[in-house]
């Protein structure tokens, strides 16, 4: 009978120190999971060694930093907030090397209320932005300096919403270069093969601080004119902030008409 009641009380005790194991366990997870599971979902992209290398030389050594985990686009608005605003960017590469920049986003009215954006990409070069469902587009380009406007048909994404990591979007656009002056006259066009990539999100360090930031890559391949074109742009986003670090095309018209590589790199210095 005294053995029946201790192995009864011995099956109590162990029932009783699983249970307290069981809510301390729960306790534990509840701390943890939350971090696991974002980690979980995330997929972590090594940033590709070609993209690596054009990179580090536009934006210097140690600008790009470790791979961190990826999630789709939710909401394209987030990473290139429409709100009127002077970005100050300092210049990596090229010419100006060491200089600062004043590029400016701003709002431009359309009839019947709607709206336009313009995003100067360097002082005398402009983009078109403008809301396209949830997605944002970039339908033309000019450059005040030479007077001549680029319109791309359809239009360039500039960030599109539930592009998911990794992935890419393949289209064919018609090009062509107008004059500011004489709208009608149109000396160049052409037909590129264009590839949208969404590459991953990576630790960029810029002067504006360190910011997890989604790359997307830009690769165009074609004919403008007389020439064969084959260029490339990289651009770094920030959730509310917007673009934080490219390398992007300086001047349209040395590009598309005289068909220079003008392309440069660009950090935020400012947020």
């Amino acid at each position: 009978m005294r053995r029946s009641c201790h192995r009864n009380r011995s099956r109590v005790v162990t029932t009783l120190s699983l249970a307290r194991l069981a809510v301390v366990v729960a306790v534990a997870l509840a701390f943890v999971s939350p971090v696991g599971d974002a980690r979980a979902k995330g997929v972590v992209l090594p940033l590709p060694p070609a993209d690596q290398q054009k990179l580090a030389a536009n934006l210097g050594a140690g600008v790009v930093g470790a791979a961190l985990p990826s999630e789709p686009i939710s909401d394209a608005s987030v990473y290139f907030p429409l709100n009127e605003k002077t970005f100050v960017f300092q210049v990596t590469s090229g010419s100006n090397t060491g200089n600062n920049q004043n590029l400016v986003l701003k709002k431009a009215r359309r009839p019947g209320g709607s709206a336009s954006w313009r995003f100067n990409f360097a002082p005398s070069l402009a983009a078109f932005i403008s809301p396209k469902g949830p997605d944002l587009i970039m339908p033309a380009i000019s450059d005040v300096d030479e007077g001549v406007i680029v319109v791309t048909t359809p239009a360039n994404p500039f960030v599109v919403t539930g592009m998911k990591p990794g992935s890419s979007s393949s289209f064919q656009q018609k090009v062509s270069v107008n004059y500011l002056d004489d709208p009608t006259r149109r000396d160049y066009g052409g037909k590129l093969n264009a590839t949208y990539t969404y590459v991953g999100t990576y630790s960029v360090t810029v002067p504006a601080g360190t910011f997890p930031a989604i790359l997307i890559r830009f690769a165009y391949k074609g004919k403008v004119g007389p020439a064969d074109v084959v260029y490339t742009a990289w651009y770094f986003f920030a959730k509310d902030t917007g673009l934080i670090a490219m390398v992007n095309l300086e001047d349209v018209s040395a590009f598309w008409i005289y068909h220079n590589d003008t392309t440069i790199g660009k950090v935020l210095a400012v947020k």
